[in-house]
């Protein structure tokens, strides 16, 4: 892809200015930033090449619309240059972000149209909210993506979780866990939908297509200083993962049939490990988990919804 934002120049960015605001007040306390901090990107070019790499890369292998010559972007895709766009937005708060992991909480998704390999893409990203918790800072990111004749192709709320040091449990950097929902009392319904050996490597396949090297998904060492004994797949691998085998056996190989999901990571997934997608299909809505094979963690879960 040209003209692709860059996560790693942007986390970076962060990082520098994180070091240098040691002990400057943190972002202020409230529920929504006292102006509506943004950042936009126009002209963002996406290759055919880079399309396949990150499809083999996220389990998309089984999608022929995403190996074709020219193909549509999976529909998570854009988070290769959203996620490098939210970085910048952070690095250039008026008031610093705390040092400090930086996980991924939940994110609901909608696609209007798919987007074509080799058209031009708007992307903006806006800092919703701002939040206190007793685990860390919850940023609440909003992004929207538009084709260059100004049709919106999807739009996402995004929300992120920094872990700082006076939050409770300092030094156990784990994912801040949704409230549970009815999928917590059922039992019955759930099928396997798919089997994922995740070798020790995935982060750092996923970091080199989407730029996102965020030490705590690339090798141990990276990752304990964070509080993480293993390294985790990024949320958003998971995410595309689920969305492509939904695709894939649900959907006819039909990516624009996807109109809708919602995914909330419940615990970190660490690599090396092995998960399984289970789907219900029982009841209004389309729901599913992410777990490990035996059932005992439940990694992820949420809802989707299709065309047809």
């Amino acid at each position: 892809m040209s003209s692709r934002p860059s996560p790693l120049r942007s986390m970076l960015r962060l990082v520098a200015r994180g070091v240098q605001a040691r002990g400057a007040a943190p972002v202020p306390e409230g529920t929504a930033p006292r102006r509506r901090a943004a950042c936009e990107r126009a002209d963002i070019r996406i290759a055919p090449a880079h399309v396949r790499a990150y499809a083999r890369a996220t389990g998309g292998d089984g999608v022929a619309a995403f190996l074709d010559p020219h193909p549509a972007a999976p529909p998570f895709y854009c988070a290769t240059w959203e996620t490098a766009l939210a970085l910048e937005m952070f690095a250039n708060l008026d008031a610093p972000l705390p040092l400090g992991a930086m996980v991924h909480v939940s994110t609901e998704m909608v696609w209007a149209r798919p987007i074509p390999a080799g058209d031009a893409v708007r992307c903006r990203v806006e800092l919703d909210r701002v939040e206190r918790t007793p685990r860390g800072l919850r940023l609440t990111v909003l992004a929207r993506n538009w084709l260059g004749a100004g049709q919106l192709c999807c739009q996402g709320t995004s929300v992120f979780m920094v872990r700082m040091k006076d939050a409770d449990s300092p030094g156990r950097a784990s994912a801040p866990r949704p409230e549970r929902s009815a999928q917590d009392e059922d039992a019955g319904g759930w099928a396997e939908l798919a089997r994922w050996p995740l070798p020790a490597g995935a982060g750092r396949r996923y970091a080199r297509v989407s730029g996102d090297y965020n030490p705590i998904h690339l090798w141990p060492w990276t990752a304990r200083p964070f509080g993480f004994r293993a390294p985790i797949l990024h949320g958003y691998a998971t995410a595309a993962r689920t969305a492509h085998a939904i695709i894939a056996q649900r959907l006819r190989g039909d990516p624009a049939a996807l109109r809708r999901m919602r995914i909330a990571f419940r615990a970190p997934l660490p690599l090396p490990s092995a998960a399984c997608l289970l789907l219900n299909d029982e009841g209004a809505e389309h729901r599913f988990r992410v777990a490990a094979p035996d059932g005992a963690t439940v990694y992820a879960e949420g809802t989707y919804g299709g065309a047809g």
